[in-house]
């Protein structure tokens, strides 16, 4: 996208977001002030990103010619977030916006005014934000504007693909398959001393959940999918082929924790992934871009890089998983003209580039996107964030735990992994099937 559209596309932006305040009644026309001079008051922001990043770039770094409206942006934790937000709406003291991940959505739908098409066209979010924002795409509407994307991406120690002649990392998982012999180091009596990756587990193989969701991912299954009158389990549906894929990508995840397999690079006994591979024990730690300079200042003398995470041999689409951090205007704001006003400059491309900057992580911009950074590491982030995609985990809680029994039923031979499988999706659907108006 060149300039020019770019410019274009903000223009439109903020006539989307103003005819929404007009077509919802908000907004009335023919007062005394119009545009960016109606917004006025103060507002607040929730979100879990840390205030010590973006905190003074939204009170701070949002133009008001005037100075008719403050912005006063609240961190929440991850931990205590949701409650926070269920406590605060029911005392009407809720925030006039607030910053979601896309395991809050569904959550929060009651509290979330969403943006009707006839106000934001779906083509109009479609050509402005990557493909993998479309689960912001509601029946009623577009549910919030995006903000950023914190890729899952390849991080590997330098040193040890050195070591064993290998040039470049594994840009499929039948490569990082083969590399296991040569990357894993053992005792005799079977003890790892050096692991090429960490999976097979779920407890101390960080973001396995994540993990398992980026595999379904590309195979092409969105886990849950839209339909007219809610959402639907898609976890067990067969690809056109007549092939089921997560009993495959389940039974491939636990190949590195088989001791009989060739493959086998990870056991239980392990400590955290994380912790293994700034210890210099692990050769690959599939963990998130955000994690950087987590991983630099646990072990600033670790030599290691960063690249994309392998792909399925022989596809044709290109996918990762992402966190995404989505601004969404509550429902219950007192100031409605004001917070949907705001939201033309957050939007604005200059100032999603500066909280891309603020928390070193990729917008879900595309024209942004397609300004490739001459950090390495950086361009490797805002390719991942272009493949990125997510669903709405409808209770982060439930179904971290139906993903952690699924592994362990399997792993201790509880259940067959067909079997293991069929419970998780009975259980997961129960939860989905609350967010379908014929099936409630």
């Amino acid at each position: 996208m060149n300039n020019f559209q770019t410019i274009l596309v903000a223009i439109f932006l903020a006539f989307f977001v103003f005819g929404v305040l007009i077509f919802s009644g908000v907004l009335k026309v023919g007062g005394s002030k119009t545009g960016v001079n109606a917004i006025s008051g103060k507002l607040v922001i929730w979100g879990d990103l840390p205030k010590g990043q973006v905190g003074s770039l939204f009170e701070n770094g949002l133009p008001s010619t005037s100075g008719s409206f403050s912005v006063k942006y609240v961190e929440q934790n991850k931990d205590t977030y949701q409650q926070n937000l269920i406590e605060a709406f029911a005392k009407d003291e809720g925030p006039d916006l607030f910053i979601l991940s896309q395991d809050m959505i569904l959550k929060n739908s009651n509290f979330i005014y969403k943006i009707p098409y006839a106000s934001y066209p779906e083509k109009a979010f479609t050509t402005s934000y990557i493909d993998g924002a479309d689960i912001l795409l509601s029946n009623d509407g577009v549910i919030g504007y995006p903000l950023l994307v914190d890729p899952l991406v390849l991080y590997y120690n330098k040193n040890m693909l050195s070591n064993e002649s290998i040039l470049y990392p594994p840009t499929t998982w039948d490569e990082l398959f083969n590399l296991s012999t040569k990357l894993t180091k053992k005792k005799d009596d079977g003890t790892i001393l050096q692991s090429m990756i960490a999976l097979g587990q779920y407890d101390n193989v960080n973001h396995s959940k994540d993990i398992l969701s980026m595999l379904l991912l590309q195979s092409n299954n969105p886990i849950i999918s839209r339909t007219d009158t809610g959402y639907r389990l898609a976890i067990k549906d067969a690809l056109p082929n007549g092939v089921a894929p997560f009993e495959q990508i389940v039974n491939f995840f636990l190949e590195f924790s088989n001791p009989s397999n060739v493959s086998y690079s990870w056991n239980r006994s392990e400590p955290n992934s994380l912790d293994m591979f700034t210890s210099d024990k692990l050769a690959f730690y599939i963990g998130y871009a955000s994690e950087l300079f987590n991983i630099e200042s646990i072990n600033p003398n670790l030599s290691f890089d960063v690249a994309e995470l392998p792909q399925t041999k022989g596809t044709s689409i290109k996918r990762t998983y992402g966190n995404m951090y989505t601004m969404v205007v509550s429902k219950k704001s007192k100031n409605l003209t004001s917070a949907f006003g705001i939201t033309t400059f957050i939007t604005a491309p200059d100032f999603l580039k500066e909280l891309a900057t603020a928390t070193s992580i990729p917008t879900m911009n595309r024209s942004l996107l397609n300004d490739k950074p001459a950090d390495p590491s950086m361009l490797t982030f805002f390719n991942s964030a272009v493949i990125s995609r997510s669903w709405l985990d409808p209770n982060k809680e439930e179904t971290n735990s139906i993903f952690k029994e699924l592994i362990e039923n399997s792993l201790s031979n509880k259940l067959s992994v067909a079997e293991a499988i069929d419970k998780a999706s009975n259980q997961m659907d129960l939860t989905v099937r609350s967010y379908d108006t014929k099936k409630k």
